[in-house]
């Protein structure tokens, strides 16, 4: 997942909504990448794809080869080309004196300077479809394919073995092995996601009656960390909660692997209230 952090965060930045006089920013169309056949005969392997928990000694047998499978990814990256422009663009994007000062970019902007050629993204999808899969989404920066099917389609598709563990304490599902695919599609692919149930964990636990610390600076980093009351001072909020303000109706996508409980939001808005 961690390598998929950077990719994420340069989405966010040029996916945005562009302004007026931000077509001109993506006149390119991108070249096919996958030049031939995509077969099962010819293989490479996915590096980094082996999760490191994955391990025989909490290794507990094979997962039954029905299991459903949701939402599996494949992720492409970028050229080097690709890459270097991307990365000026956005440092022209965050530059006052740039004529390319937030310009941003739509996601069909960004597919077409960035993404994938639409005809890779169908012959991936082809073959997904091939070894029995079932398409959920193609994004439309054409970057990423999301699809399901069961434990044994994955094995046969990836050449691997899908094994439980237990870790700790808990079980888990991932790969066996190091995933590999087609020799055609294996340079474009830069990840191959949620073929396992390893998620982060949460690093603070809420606790009854825990109140957050006022001024809290990290001795690692040296960063400032900030409670919502803190916030709202620094920031000069106040005068617009005082006019009656209170965020009713407005609404915010929480992005993560994990699974978002209601409660653990509620718990931090009361013990941000009584502060």
């Amino acid at each position: 997942m961690n390598s998929l952090l950077p990719l994420l965060k340069k989405l966010w930045i040029c996916g945005l909504v562009a302004v007026a006089g931000a077509a001109p920013l993506c006149a390119q169309s991108v070249a096919p990448r996958i030049r031939s056949e995509i077969s099962n005969s010819a293989m490479s392997p996915v590096k980094g794809s082996l999760h490191p928990l994955a391990r025989p000694e909490f290794d507990t047998g094979r997962l039954p080869a029905d299991t459903r499978l949701n939402g599996i990814s494949v992720v492409f990256n970028r050229t080097a080309a690709q890459e270097a422009d991307l990365n000026n663009l956005i440092a022209a994007q965050q530059d006052p004196a740039s004529p390319l000062y937030h310009q941003w970019l739509t996601p069909d902007q960004f597919a077409a300077r960035f993404g994938m050629a639409e005809s890779d993204m169908e012959k991936v999808q082809g073959w997904l479809e091939e070894q029995g899969f079932s398409i959920d989404s193609v994004s439309r920066s054409r970057n990423l394919i999301r699809f399901s099917g069961s434990a044994r389609q994955a094995e046969s598709a990836f050449a691997t073995e899908m094994h439980t563990y237990n870790v700790n304490g808990e079980k888990h599902f991932a790969p066996s092995t190091q995933l590999s695919l087609p020799s055609a599609i294996a340079p474009t692919v830069l990840a191959v996601g949620n073929l396992n149930d390893f998620r982060p964990k949460a690093r603070v636990v809420y606790r009854k009656n825990l109140r957050p610390r006022p001024g809290f600076t990290s001795g690692v980093s040296g960063d400032v960390f900030f409670a919502p009351g803190d916030i709202a001072t620094v920031y000069n909020i106040k005068p617009v909660y005082s006019s009656g303000f209170t965020g009713s109706g407005q609404k915010i996508a929480i992005v993560g692997q994990s699974a978002v409980a209601l409660s653990d939001i509620e718990n931090f808005q009361n013990a941000a209230a009584s502060q």
